[in-house]
């Protein structure tokens, strides 16, 4: 099950809303499953009303990323021209929503 509707990724990712129903409830839920392992140790994946919108946001972001290594194939490659990009299994972004870094005090 995952954080968020379909309703609220389409609302958030734009191409989401061409994707068939079913293969973007099987995006979200693949994107929920990495998210969850990632949680810091003790964080609790209970009731979407406790659910942190970062959270929520890094399971959309991981269903896209996931979107786009499946476009993407082995070569890393979208489109005729061959455009490249690369494909990360967690983007620095996804991380940064599910386990956020905290500043350090600089002297200087």
């Amino acid at each position: 099950m995952s954080w968020v509707t379909t309703d609220q990724a389409e609302a958030l990712w734009a191409d989401a809303a061409n994707l068939d129903p079913e293969v973007l409830e099987l995006l979200l839920e693949s994107a929920h499953t990495d998210c969850v392992a990632f949680l810091p140790d003790g964080a609790d994946d209970t009731a979407d009303e406790d659910v942190p919108a970062n959270w929520k946001l890094a399971e959309v972001y991981q269903a896209r990323s996931r979107y786009n290594a499946v476009l993407a194939g082995g070569d890393n490659q979208v489109g005729d021209d061959g455009q490249s990009i690369t494909v990360f299994p967690l983007d620095w972004q996804v991380k940064q929503l599910l386990r956020p870094k905290k500043g350090r005090p600089t002297f200087g």
